[in-house]
């Protein structure tokens, strides 16, 4: 009887097994290449980091400005309003080494605000500056906020340039930490006062349209870098305007496109509902039905409801259309 072997593997089944070890000695040999590649190509990823280092190294030398990685820039630090309310708004306050704006009506706190803000720079061993464009300054009132007079740097020149060309120059020395421009729109460009070449007084007749916006775009172009190495907090005041271009009569910010480019917070200040408006008991000396005069306790309006709302935001923390209410006394400003 014929002993029984193993049975013997088909052609086919053979001729498949051979394919499959081909297939993976390829595979490997593919792996292989590709590890190799990898390899290489960290090698001269590395090089060229090398190599970029020391062309950003020779360019800080050669350079004036910031050549670095984005990493090493910190974030930049915030100058307080001095009220929660308005940091919690913002996420902090406005930032320093940029621009920020606050505008609304005549009335509406927007110099109270300013003030209060200069009084929390100085309590923290920083140099503010008020820029008086209106001749609007009051010391007392000042006063009534914290502020301490005998540290303020007060500046006030007759043409936009003069003010700006100031601005320009306590940054670039890096010597103050906070300027308070109070108005943008009270700005007079010299080409609106004098003629050209011949110093002469220009008329109200003469046109001057549009220049503002114009000299307000070349002054960003000139200052931006350095506010921001300065780390200066620049507070920019503003007044409404109506914009009558077009079919709905709306109150706006007017100083061009330069202006709303380059700040990085918009605030918007108004005076709520007159029902919101705070009040406290105080006694009155009426007359009665029979004409006697008699004391009564009767409501009074002390102040407005102030409303600051977010009109732009490029900060963290702080979202566009989100507003605040809070009561501020015409004796004493906001009360928290």
């Amino acid at each position: 009887m014929a002993k029984r072997g193993r049975p013997k593997k088909s052609k086919i089944l053979e001729q498949a097994q051979e394919i499959d070890k081909n297939e993976k000695h390829e595979g490997l040999e593919i792996l292989n290449k590709l590890e190799k590649e990898q390899t290489k190509l960290s090698k001269e990823q590395i090089e060229r980091k090398d190599k970029l280092n020391n062309v950003l190294r020779e360019l800080n030398k050669s350079k004036k400005g910031i050549i670095n990685y984005a990493s090493e820039i910190g974030i930049k630090e915030r100058q307080s309003f001095g009220y929660k309310c308005l940091d919690k708004l913002t996420g902090g306050g406005i930032i320093r080494g940029n621009f920020s704006v606050i505008y609304g009506h005549k009335g509406t706190s927007k110099t109270s605000i300013a003030y209060k803000m200069i009084a929390t720079c100085q309590q923290e061993g920083k140099i503010a500056c008020y820029l008086d464009i209106e001749r609007s300054y009051d010391p007392e009132w000042a006063k009534k906020f914290g502020v301490d007079i005998e540290k303020l740097i007060y500046i006030a020149c007759h043409t936009a340039e003069e003010i700006l060309d100031t601005l320009i120059k306590l940054c670039k020395e890096k010597v103050v930490d906070l300027v308070i421009l109070d108005s943008i729109q009270g700005l007079s460009p010299r080409a609106e006062q004098m003629e050209n070449k011949s110093e002469k007084e220009k008329s109200l007749d003469a046109e001057s349209m549009a220049l503002l916006a114009r000299k307000l775009s070349q002054f960003f172009r000139m200052s931006t870098a350095y506010v921001s190495e300065a780390k200066c907090a620049v507070l920019l005041i503003g007044q409404i305007r109506t914009d009558l271009g077009s079919f709905i009569k709306m109150d706006t910010l007017s100083g061009g496109r330069a202006l709303l480019h380059n700040s990085r917070l918009i605030l918007k200040v108004r005076r709520g509902a007159k029902v919101d408006a705070p009040r406290e008991k105080i006694e009155q000396i009426v007359l009665d039905e029979e004409g006697e005069k008699k004391k009564k306790k009767v409501d009074k309006i002390v102040g407005f409801d102030c409303v600051v709302g977010v009109e732009k935001s490029q900060t963290g923390g702080c979202v566009e259309n989100e507003e605040v209410h809070v009561p501020f006394y015409y004796d004493g400003g906001i009360k928290e």
